[in-house]
């Protein structure tokens, strides 16, 4: 079986539950000027799909994303993740939630520049409590599965954008998340791998089952997505779900073993 496999992780409390966000309200004081960037929004997000926010500049997507994530705190409303109430969670039990049941992908990669890929994956696996052999082990079928196996050894500076963004995935996916949110991941990159790394994030919300929520105002990703969501001036105006969102999951170029 596959490294990435053999582990299941701990203690989520019921991965079908997805995201359920209830009437969420998000503003910032600027001065004596007070903005208001989420406007009572309510929504579910599913696992095993890519689900997509789209929209302009400073229309609060990212802001968003950070709320359902948990990394910040919504002024009001409130948001249940695998079906435990992320407002009533206190800090510290919120950063062991993160640690164990989500990954981050973001526009910068923030990865470091002394580590290999293969460095760079296991990483965040140490705090989960895995030895240094499992770790690695899961690193490197993680890597495996984005394509980049054969550059587990190389360091930030000796690969390009896109494999910068595929080891930043690979970190994210070795923790075997329940959910995995991205911010603008191809929003530096060129269209091919633009392209990989969407087929990637696609793939992995239908290979493993998981809830992977990004946001981008790259209209190269609308297409790819099994659910658009469109937000303007802090508010979701439109919701609308690919109709062929059932059809095989697709290989992800460039990976070492097309073979799901």
């Amino acid at each position: 079986m596959n490294a990435l496999h053999t582990a299941p992780a701990a203690n989520i409390v019921d991965a079908s539950a997805g995201l359920i966000a209830h009437g969420i309200a998000k503003s910032f004081l600027s001065g004596s000027v007070r903005t208001t960037v989420l406007d009572g929004i309510s929504l579910q997000v599913h696992p095993g799909e890519l689900t997509l926010i789209s929209g302009p500049s400073g229309c609060g997507k990212s802001t968003l994303l950070s709320v359902l994530s948990g990394l910040q705190r919504p002024d009001q409303g409130r948001v249940s993740a695998l079906g435990a109430d992320l407002g009533a969670l206190g800090l510290r039990a919120l950063e062991a939630f993160r640690l164990h049941h989500t990954g981050f992908v973001f526009q910068g990669f923030n990865l470091f520049p002394a580590l290999t890929a293969a460095e760079q994956v296991a990483l965040p696996l140490h705090y989960l409590g895995l030895s240094r052999a499992d770790s690695r082990a899961r690193a490197l079928a993680a890597l495996d599965e984005v394509g980049m196996a054969r550059r587990a050894h190389l360091r930030p500076a000796e690969l390009s954008g896109g494999e910068k963004q595929r080891v930043a995935i690979a970190r994210a996916l070795a923790k075997q998340p329940a959910l995995l949110f991205a911010d603008e991941p191809t929003s530096s990159l060129d269209a091919a791998n633009g392209q990989i790394v969407i087929d990637i994030l696609h793939s992995i919300a239908r290979r493993h089952r998981t809830l992977v929520l990004c946001v981008s105002h790259d209209p190269r990703l609308i297409g790819h997505a099994d659910r658009l969501l469109t937000m303007e001036d802090g508010r979701i105006l439109s919701d609308r779900r690919d109709p062929g969102a059932d059809l095989p999951l697709p290989l992800v170029p460039g990976r070492d073993d097309p073979t799901p």
